[in-house]
């Protein structure tokens, strides 16, 4: 008997039209370390940052780091459900290329989030979500008081946004599925804010992202993705023997890869020789109740100078299966 795909199809076209019937806003792409150094440090970086990801991580910081700073870097992690039936998931990557020299920071960031969540009408299909965006960026830094900076990253924002159905293979399949939908591409603009205090040995820092929440439409329209409005506050004690501690704290919940997260972090770094540096973090949802749980996660990392001026970074993090397992590599230039 030969098999005719076109029932199926039609099922599965019916399916994506339910889902697309009802306009919706989804929130997407929250604060994931971008940037392997403050992946190194689970994510513990918006007070302890000094390089040119400042763009990113906190724009009030450009005014305390290096006169010139420029990164190159890449990252990508995954988070999978835990138990049975393995319905849910979540993978983000990201390049990041910025140039600073204070007041003024220039970069360019690719960010791509993907997700896979169960179909509310066929149980043995999954919704599956990608959103693309290419944000290129002007930053600029003004000095407050002695020690106290603040500063704005305005970007340009091309996204492009996509929802489908998955119907075959394990969640992680589905996931590399989802990363290859063709989306609708639209230009918007968005704001990210931050300010840094330094009191000697102590910073203290502040970043609010994504402070006007642009939505992407989805090819058929009726479906949105939206970059969530998200601030994260953070603490770093710094030593002059090159020792760092720092704790980050989300200050709300946005989406994750697994369902809702209110991310708290704590990372260490430290110098082990004068062209070397080690470092390990700590990183967990403080939303236990949500899919995935606490979903604790360990980083290990370090940087290497592979001459005077030049760091090589590389990270790996590990720990639960819901928690963003992943890697990242770096080279910055910095004096």
């Amino acid at each position: 008997m030969t098999w005719n795909p076109q029932p199926v199809r039609a099922v599965a076209l019916a399916l994506l039209a339910g889902i697309l019937a009802a306009p919706a806003t989804l929130e997407a792409q929250g604060f994931d370390p971008v940037n392997t150094r403050a992946a190194g440090l689970g994510g513990a970086f918006v007070a302890a940052v000094d390089d040119a990801s400042a763009v990113y991580w906190n724009p009030g910081a450009l005014a305390s780091g290096a006169f010139f700073s420029f990164l190159v870097d890449r990252n990508s992690s995954k988070a999978l459900e835990d138990d049975p039936p393995e319905t849910l998931g979540g993978s983000r990557s990201g390049t990041l290329v910025a140039l600073a020299t204070p007041p003024v920071g220039l970069s360019y960031y690719r960010l791509r989030a993907t997700w896979v969540s169960p179909s509310a009408t066929d149980p043995s299909a999954s919704v599956t979500e990608t959103l693309i965006t290419h944000n290129t960026g002007i930053t600029l830094v003004h000095s407050l008081a002695d020690g106290i900076s603040i500063g704005t990253t305005a970007r340009f924002v091309r996204g492009i946004a996509a929802v489908g159905l998955a119907t075959a293979g394990s969640v992680d399949d589905r996931l590399d599925e989802a990363a290859d939908m063709i989306g609708e591409a639209s230009n918007k603009f968005d704001l990210d804010a931050g300010i840094l205090a330094v009191f000697g040995t102590l910073r203290a820092g502040l970043t609010v992202r994504n402070l006007v929440e642009p939505s992407f439409e989805v090819p058929g329209g009726g479906h949105e993705l939206k970059l969530e409005r998200q601030g994260r506050a953070g603490v770093a004690l710094t030593s002059p023997l090159g020792f760092m501690l720092a704790i980050d704290a989300d200050l709300n919940s946005v989406r994750g890869p697994l369902g809702k997260v209110r991310e708290f972090a704590v990372g260490t770094e430290a110098r082990l020789l004068p062209r070397a540096f080690a470092r390990g973090g700590l990183r967990l949802n403080t939303l236990g109740d949500e899919p995935g749980g606490h979903a604790p996660t360990y980083s290990i990392g370090g940087s290497f100078a592979a001459f005077k001026s030049l760091w090589i970074d590389a990270q790996a993090t590990v720990g639960a299966e819901a928690g963003r397992r992943g890697w990242g590599v770096a080279a910055r230039v910095g004096f």
